[in-house]
């Protein structure tokens, strides 16, 4: 009965860390708009595997992995701000809408940019502690089943907020033209290099006003 208990649990905190919006959201919904379902989902599934390996660390508290992301930090934020800016960038001088051949190298291309994106964010690790904690399964590392069945549950409920999120864009797709598309495209633009140029700038001034608002918890950094 717990491995079923750890397992719904882990949908929850699956699917509750993936919902906030942020640039591989807009990802998402752009290449579902632009290109097909398919392509948004292969990006949702990318975040969907960081996200789990992420829930991996925190449920066995694999310490040694932690550091690594805590103390390569800077590197990490300074990486991931750069691929955002450089897919921004992309985006711009793109035209809205793409080719809707299902090519395995452009769905390949689509699920690894969101798992880098995702998972060169260590405050995804935090998020993961933090609901972990809260909704009492701190303790999974202590049986392999137990941290089994929450890893398992992770992955499900966050694949499954991106299923939902690409089929609703989906369905609003028929009501997008391409002038909507245009506009559409250079906000997601616009909005992933915004969040690039935060986490670049967070990364080279971690002291400056930007750098302590999404700074990470020195404690965590400390463990």
């Amino acid at each position: 009965m717990e491995p079923l208990l750890f397992f719904l649990k882990g949908i929850a905190a699956g699917f509750v860390v993936a919902i906030p919006v942020g640039p591989v959201a807009m990802l998402c919904i752009r290449r579902t708009l632009a290109t097909s379902m398919i392509s948004g989902y292969a990006t949702g599934l990318g975040a969907a595997v960081a996200d789990t390996i992420y829930a991996i660390v925190a449920a066995y508290g694999i310490s040694f992995i932690a550091d690594i992301l805590f103390t390569n930090n800077f590197w990490f934020r300074l990486i991931g701000g750069v691929i955002l800016c450089l897919m921004a960038a992309r985006m711009l001088s793109a035209p809205p809408t793409e080719s809707k051949a299902q090519d395995t190298g452009k769905l390949f291309g689509d699920f690894v940019s969101a798992l880098v994106i995702t998972g060169t964010n260590p405050i995804t690790l935090i998020a993961f502690g933090v609901i972990f904690t809260s909704i009492d399964v701190a303790t999974a590392g202590d049986r392999y089943e137990w941290a089994e069945a929450l890893i398992a549950g992770v992955f499900v409920g966050s694949a499954a907020w991106w299923v939902l999120l690409t089929g609703l864009t989906a369905i609003c797709r028929r009501w997008v033209r391409e002038l909507s598309l245009t506009w559409i495209n250079r906000i997601s633009a616009f909005v992933i290099l915004a969040c690039g140029a935060l986490t670049v700038i967070a990364a080279i001034a971690p002291e400056s006003a930007i750098g302590s608002l999404i700074a990470l918890p020195k404690s965590a950094g400390q463990q």
